[in-house]
């Protein structure tokens, strides 16, 4: 086994085009070969076939960009998920592949040059309209690049690299904004894309940004996941390497020293103007609200390179979308919920995305009756996020069935004992000319726990997790999908 590969196997692709082959080698996939309009109509598709959980789809035929092609839909479902992972089609089984590969990060892998670089265009000639680019929901303002393009930056202060999923616009024939930076003030962690620009305002200097379209999944993936840094400077390069079980191939760009993936489809690089704000949106959001920026970040397009005949690839974004962030960002945030807190019996951590930072379902080994209060107490305080409302479960409950989770919610919880209201939170500075959803700054907690309670509760007719994972074992051999 060479450097930088994991005892734990290799995904069968390298990038975004491979991984479309293994997708319609598993019937996985649906081309498109009738003429499709950019304006509302590809995102209308996609919304449609989002909602009956259909196949990735690959438009061939785009008017107005004839030899281009556009995925989309392509880590929708859990199928899919599971061509990404190299894993059975099982959601238990690819939540611990994502722990797995966020624990065990692999190095990154520098090359002088690779397929992002096979097409260069210059300053002078950058032309934005040359991406075949939706507007993907009807009362969308404008034309969105940035839907699964991984915006890549450098830290002033320390120089680690990140790579982030941001709204971006495109503004003119050179000109793209970027809404992060939540309105002016630096985010919880400090070491977003929107944070070092705001650093680098400060001293007066532009920053230097490429944005990366057309990733494979699992890169896709990392970008839009909650990756905190690794002790040795690991982002989420290293942790998509983690779950590809290969290193991520990096080049440097031609006008910054920023590094990006090389079997990317294209890069677009720039630069910010210091302290210029626009106009951004409105964008359809995964809040099911549109969402829009008045002080967005301006970007100023120096160089873009592609790989020839690029795959454009990007997502609707509603309530339902092609981004399974409920299982993504629970095995992302199992680990750093548990880092944070120092609670080592929390067994498994699960966001099931029903509004910006909503809910967070919790199974633990339950110790006493404090402990469900506890755990709240602690991801309220000690995470730096806003989470608003958490229901702490036993540790042998599905955190991933709704039905199971509501079930022990009716049966043991006890509204004066057991549900209590959750922290007061400052979510965002309010503008008076921003125009987005602005969640009530506070929820609840719920112990939902048999333990430890007044009430006393037969056993739980339920398979054991032993036996079922026996049974799990021999799925295929029963012939069963």
């Amino acid at each position: 086994m060479t450097a930088g590969e994991s005892a734990r196997g290799k995904v069968g692709y390298k990038d975004l085009r491979e991984y479309l082959t293994v997708l319609e080698a598993r019937k996985l996939l649906h081309r498109v070969t009738a003429e499709v309009e950019l304006e509302d109509e590809v995102g209308a598709i996609a919304a449609r076939s989002l909602e009956r959980k259909g196949p990735a789809l690959l438009f061939e035929n785009i008017k107005g960009y004839p030899g281009h092609v556009l995925a989309a839909n392509i880590i929708s479902t859990t199928a899919q998920m599971a061509a990404a992972f190299n894993t059975d089609a099982d959601e238990e089984l690819i939540h611990h592949r994502v722990v797995d590969g966020m624990n065990h990060r692999i190095p990154s892998v520098r090359r002088e040059t690779g397929p992002c670089k096979e097409v260069v265009i210059g300053e002078a000639q950058v032309d934005m309209d040359m991406v075949p680019t939706p507007r993907w929901h009807e009362r969308d303002g404008g034309r969105y690049l940035g839907t699964t393009a991984g915006f890549v930056t450098r830290d002033p202060l320390n120089g680690q690299l990140n790579m982030g999923s941001y709204r971006v616009m495109i503004k003119d024939r050179r000109t793209v904004s970027m809404a992060g930076g939540l309105r002016g003030r630096k985010s919880s962690t400090g070491s977003g894309g929107g944070d070092h620009i705001l650093d680098n305002e400060q001293a007066g200097k532009p920053t230097k940004i490429a944005i990366v379209l057309g990733m494979d999944p699992l890169l896709t993936l990392a970008s839009g996941s909650p990756v905190a840094p690794g002790a040795d400077g690991s982002m989420e390069y290293e942790a998509a390497a983690g779950w590809r079980g290969a290193a991520t191939e990096l080049v440097q760009c031609e006008t910054s020293d920023l590094l990006v993936p090389a079997q990317a489809e294209m890069i677009v690089e720039g630069e910010t103007v210091p302290h210029a704000r626009t106009e951004e949106g409105p964008h359809g959001e995964s809040t099911g609200f549109y969402g829009e920026n008045k002080e967005a970040f301006l970007i100023r397009v120096t160089r873009i390179t592609h790989r020839r005949n690029p795959v454009s690839y990007g997502l609707i974004c509603q309530r339902i979308e092609d981004y399974p962030r409920q299982l993504l960002r629970s095995g992302s945030l199992q680990s750093r919920v548990i880092e944070k807190t120092g609670l080592t019996n929390i067994r498994e951590v699960y966001f099931p995305e029903v509004g910006r930072m909503g809910m967070l379902i919790v199974s633990a080994k339950i110790r006493d009756r404090n402990d469900p209060k506890r755990i709240m107490d602690a991801i309220w305080n000690d995470t730096g996020e806003a989470w608003r409302w958490i229901i702490v479960v036993d540790e042998d409950c599905n955190v991933r069935d709704w039905d199971e989770v509501m079930w022990r919610v009716v049966s043991t919880a006890d509204p004066e004992k057991h549900v209590v209201l959750g922290k007061q939170h400052v979510l965002r500075k309010r503008l008076t000319n921003e125009v987005d959803f602005d969640p009530p700054s506070r929820g609840m907690g719920i112990d939902a726990t048999l333990g430890f309670k007044d009430a006393q509760f037969p056993p739980i007719n339920k398979v054991s997790a032993a036996l079922m994972e026996k049974v799990a074992a021999r799925w295929k051999e029963y012939g069963l999908s």
